[in-house]
């Protein structure tokens, strides 16, 4: 696993429906799991760096707040979109590059941020 790898615990209600949403909506990868001896769990490639595991049990180290790296916000923006993502808000630029912010079904909060350098060398 890369060293500079991102692991979050992700609460959803229903797992065979948070396995639909995050494969065919926000296209990532998913594979079930098991987290511990009786509980199921899902694991999502979310991007390069950031694995997510999905629970509808509550667990100590969870979040509902995640940020993705994205090489092209815009096209992120543009193909989530016509998947049927709902966006908070249009893509904004800000100081640490272009974001652009949605939720899941759950409440989870995602932030897709490509990373600029505005600084001219």
């Amino acid at each position: 696993m890369n060293p500079s790898a991102k692991f979050f615990y992700v609460q959803v209600k229903q797992l065979n429906d948070a396995d639909a949403f995050y494969a065919n909506c926000l296209g990532m990868p998913t594979e079930s799991t098991m987290i511990s001896e009786k509980e199921k769990g899902i694991m999502v490639k979310a991007d390069h760096e950031t694995n997510i595991l999905l629970s509808e049990q509550k667990h100590q180290n969870q979040t509902n707040k995640i940020v993705l790296t994205s090489d092209d916000c815009l096209e992120d923006y543009c193909r989530l979109k016509s998947r049927g993502v709902i966006f908070k808000d249009r893509p904004a630029y800000l100081s640490e590059g272009l974001s652009i912010e949605f939720s899941d079904p759950y409440g989870n909060h995602f932030i897709i941020l490509e990373q600029r350098n505005y600084n001219e060398d």
